[in-house]
């Protein structure tokens, strides 16, 4: 989620087989004392499957479901363990040693945590994080005051920092997540925004029929369009019939607007090597004309976008790489277009202008590396690192709209 960010047709995908629930089982020691870790939370990410370990540090998963997972440990005072794990490669038993996290002193940090930090970017964190949508509306942080920043001036970066899990409630979706950042930062020059971490899902209980209902509701609608909808529709190279539109998308420098901001340097020079004198478009050489000109090049986006105007089918950007890993490929960039949804009302106020609201969603993809990007049946995609969104999924991934991947639409 970088900004601003996952059968069965055989000619194109082999079939999945199902290996049924499998058992995993381990124990939690720490790295300098090799005594057993208790209570250490033990989880599959972006799942609501879960543990703790007991007192001699044993945990037990009792339904890992199929497929790839990131099995995640943690404990305050220690650095979380993350390792990948496949359901049809599970370990006989999984050892797993924690290292004590090392605290760093104030006198050794080039860049310490600002002072105030919540009071100067809680808002900023909040809307980048949990988003600006309706469901992140209905979201609270409980215990913000774990969140730490820092401002790098060189860098002209944010990062934010937690030592433990944060814990998330969300009254739109009806989940709590317990969510381990590893990750946070925003890039003001390109405002390129980067969050990692691991959320665990708990589902939230109530005997209000109507909030019941409405949690069912809001789920379904928040994973229509989705980019959890769309890694599950490529898997099954169903794109088009799920209703997403693909196009290759090409971006071309704009080569005027960079020609122009050579000028305006040259004019900056100029002025920097007449320090107290007053300097006229006149006296330098250019018109009010030429000025005006510039001055609306200026404005103009840095590349142009060059769209073709056909509909790709899934399986001209992906392809089978095993019988459960489908492999996400392509040149340039794609835009996706899920014509049954309509922009919200805060995205389009936010980013658009008046009456975009009811024009379809309409979202980038773009591999960053170049490198493929591996996607599983249940929409998990990997690294992603390697994939960068924008448009309406890159306001819209953010944790309020965030469903674990046990989940499935009501058919």
């Amino acid at each position: 989620m970088l900004k601003s960010s996952f059968v069965l047709c055989i000619s194109f995908f082999c079939c999945l087989f199902s290996h049924g629930q499998q058992v995993l089982k381990g124990r939690v020691l720490a790295s300098d004392t090799r005594k057993p870790i208790p209570v250490a939370n033990v989880f599959l990410s972006n799942t609501s499957v879960g543990t703790i370990t007991g007192e001699d540090g044993s945990f037990t998963i009792q339904r890992f479901p199929d497929g790839r997972y990131d099995l995640v440990v943690s404990c305050i005072g220690y650095e979380t363990f993350i390792l990948a794990v496949k359901s049809d490669k599970i370990p006989d038993f999984l050892q797993v040693v924690l290292t004590p996290r090392v605290t760093e002193l104030s006198e050794v940090i080039v860049e310490p945590y600002e002072k105030d930090g919540w009071q100067k970017y809680g808002s900023f964190f909040i809307e980048n994080f949990i988003g600006a949508s309706s469901n992140a509306a209905n979201c609270k942080l409980l215990n913000k005051e774990v969140v730490k920043f820092r401002h790098s001036k060189k860098r002209n970066t944010l990062t934010a920092f937690a030592d433990e899990p944060l814990v998330l409630e969300n009254n739109a979706l009806g989940y709590v997540l317990k969510y381990t950042l590893t990750k946070f930062e925003y890039r003001y020059d390109d405002r390129i925004m980067y969050f990692q971490g691991y959320p665990l899902f708990v589902e939230m209980e109530t005997k209000r029929s109507r909030m019941r209902a409405r949690w069912i509701k809001n789920r379904q609608e928040t994973y229509k369009g989705s980019l959890m909808h769309f890694m599950r529709s490529l898997f099954r190279n169903k794109l088009l019939e799920n209703n997403f539109e693909v196009r290759r998308l090409t971006k071309i420098p704009e080569t005027e607007k960079s020609r122009v901001k050579a000028i305006y340097q040259s004019i900056m020079k100029m002025s920097a090597s007449a320090p107290g004198t007053v300097l006229s478009v006149h006296n330098m050489g250019f018109s009010e004309d030429s000025m005006s000109y510039y001055r609306k090049v200026t404005q103009h986006p840095d590349e142009l976008n060059v769209l073709i105007d056909k509909l790709l089918p899934g399986d001209s950007i992906a392809y089978a790489i095993d019988s459960v890993t489908v492999g996400l490929d392509f040149s340039n960039h794609l835009l996706v277009v899920y014509p049954p949804k309509k922009n919200p009302i805060e995205f389009a106020r936010a980013y658009l202008t008046n009456g975009f609201e009811n024009v379809p969603v309409k979202s980038e993809l773009f591999l960053t590396t170049g490198h493929r990007v591996s996607v599983l049946a249940n929409g998990t995609y990997y690294d992603g690192i390697d994939l960068l969104t924008a448009g309406y999924w890159a306001w819209w991934e953010k944790l309020g709209n965030m469903l674990p991947y046990e989940y499935w639409p009501p058919k």
